[in-house]
């Protein structure tokens, strides 16, 4: 059987102890924290990588922002995404010498 008569393993064990103490008291801290709401500076509903949320990592998809509302889907057409053009726009076939 070893017996540390110097007790530097006791003291080593006692220095590791409280670190670990440590580390927990500050996870503890920073969960309660979290948990009050502090440090949390967006909407949780823009983090949403659809409707109300905006673009998300990936980019726009297919009807983000057009998304059912209240659980029914609109009934009327697709908005068109293609650019509009007005007749004032056209150019004119006739040419003036």
């Amino acid at each position: 059987m070893f017996v540390d008569s110097s007790g530097r393993r006791a003291r080593l064990l006692r220095r590791l102890g409280l670190l670990v103490g440590a580390v927990c008291v500050g996870y503890a801290a920073v969960l309660g924290l979290a948990f009050m709401g502090v440090g949390i500076s967006v909407n949780p509903s823009s983090l949403l990588p659809f409707g109300a949320g905006g673009d998300g990592p990936g980019g726009p998809g297919p009807g983000s922002g057009a998304g059912p509302q209240g659980g029914v889907a609109p009934t009327g057409p697709p908005p068109s995404a293609g650019p509009s053009t007005s007749p004032s726009a056209v150019p004119s076939a006739a040419s003036t010498d």
